[in-house]
């Protein structure tokens, strides 16, 4: 199915895991800060790139599976597509509705729901491209994939810009 991808998908699951592992690091950034304020930043920010760098990670690790059946991961894909979809839905109204949302709301309803929610929305086109048998479907899932990667690199390093120069101290916006 992904013959010739194998190279790539190393790359890409490879890099997600390492930054699923950088997470760890921007979690203890977080020490010294209010609870509560800590747990919206989780479930707004932090717990979905997480999601979303496991997404690439899991489908990287089941595209290189010898004899993964195209029925299977295409089954799995589009699951994964359709709840990264909600998900990125749900992070952009979750970040619109906070109370006392600074001014960078509209930037993180951006890059932390809008972005992934079109890029979940090309991953389950390709996933329905490679249930159709299209040429075009694997290529689909790599490019989803990177693109996936690449917002989720995005969404990390403005979490870390955000939490190391006041690491320790209540950011002065109430953004977690």
């Amino acid at each position: 199915m992904f013959e010739g991808w194998e190279n790539y998908y190393l790359m890409v699951g490879s890099s997600a895991g390492a930054l699923i592992g950088l997470m760890f690091v921007v979690v203890t950034l977080t020490a010294g800060r209010d609870r509560a304020e800590v747990d919206r930043g989780k479930h707004l920010y932090t717990s979905r790139i997480v999601w979303h760098l496991s997404v690439i990670l899991a489908l990287s690790g089941a595209a290189a599976v010898p004899g993964m059946s195209t029925r299977f991961f295409g089954f799995a894909t589009m699951g994964l597509a359709v709840l990264g979809f909600a998900w990125g839905i749900r992070s952009a109204v979750g970040i619109a509705r906070r109370p006392g949302a600074p001014d960078s709301a509209g930037f993180d309803m951006f890059w932390y729901g809008v972005a992934p929610a079109i890029v979940y929305v090309g991953l389950g086109t390709a996933a329905l491209g490679l249930f159709s048998g299209k040429a075009w479907g694997t290529t689909g899932i790599a490019a989803s994939l990177m693109a996936l990667l690449l917002v989720s690199i995005h969404a990390e390093w403005d979490l870390v810009t955000f939490l190391a120069p006041s690491s320790g101290q209540s950011p002065p916006d109430n953004r977690p």
